[in-house]
């Protein structure tokens, strides 16, 4: 009997040292897989990655250094689409009228017009991610007087159904972004007077 124990010993242990190196395979996987996440400035699938490791050996802090980052690297991007949004809500425009107006059109208008008004310290890049055939044929005719910038790019938003982003360094227009539905226009700027009207609907998607 003392035999059969002795010999199962050296058994059991090999088996435990199989299973250790498997998940220390697997930790190294994962943990690759986020560092090349990490480095495409994926940070938030970078963090699911690190967070899962933390939870398998909390020890491990090269992991943990790299979630740290990752939550400074996406608090930083709140920050800065925060700042763009908020430049641009400070600018005025003090009328507009478009008639029919291509949204690739209205678009550069928002960019010449914010660099006019703010003196050339704001010029908003927009990023429009529709088709050429959508950019030149999506119209809207829109009027407002005394608004800040941001609520008429919210209207605009509106009427075409296009999904207005703000991120790092642009303002992301896309038109294909979920269902589009009838446009409500119910909430009017304290800051201004409009009118609007479009023959494009489209559900007020904004970021």
């Amino acid at each position: 009997m003392k035999i059969t124990v002795l010999l199962s010993l050296p058994i059991l242990l090999f088996g435990f040292c199989l299973t250790s190196l498997k998940a220390q395979s697997d930790i190294q996987t994962v943990y690759n897989e986020g560092v090349t996440l990490y480095n495409e400035g994926k940070y938030a699938d970078a963090m699911v990655k690190f967070t899962a490791i933390l939870k398998e050996d909390p020890r491990i802090v090269h992991a943990r250094s790299y979630l740290t980052k990752c939550r400074a690297a996406l608090a930083g991007n709140r920050a800065l689409s925060s700042g763009i949004k908020a430049h641009i809500a400070q600018i005025i425009i003090p009328e507009l009228n478009f008639k029919d107006a291509p949204i690739g059109d209205i678009l550069d208008y928002f960019t010449i017009r914010a660099e006019e008004l703010s003196g050339g310290k704001v010029r908003p890049n927009f990023i429009y991610k529709g088709s050429a055939d959508q950019r030149r044929n999506t119209r809207v005719t829109l009027s407002l007087r005394n608004v800040p910038m941001t609520e008429a790019i919210r209207y605009v938003s509106q009427l075409s159904g296009t999904y207005i982003k703000y991120e790092e360094h642009a303002i992301v227009a896309d038109p294909n972004y979920g269902v589009k539905a009838e446009p409500d226009l119910g909430e009017a700027s304290s800051q201004g007077e409009q009118t609007a009207n479009s023959g494009s609907t489209g559900t007020p998607l904004f970021d």
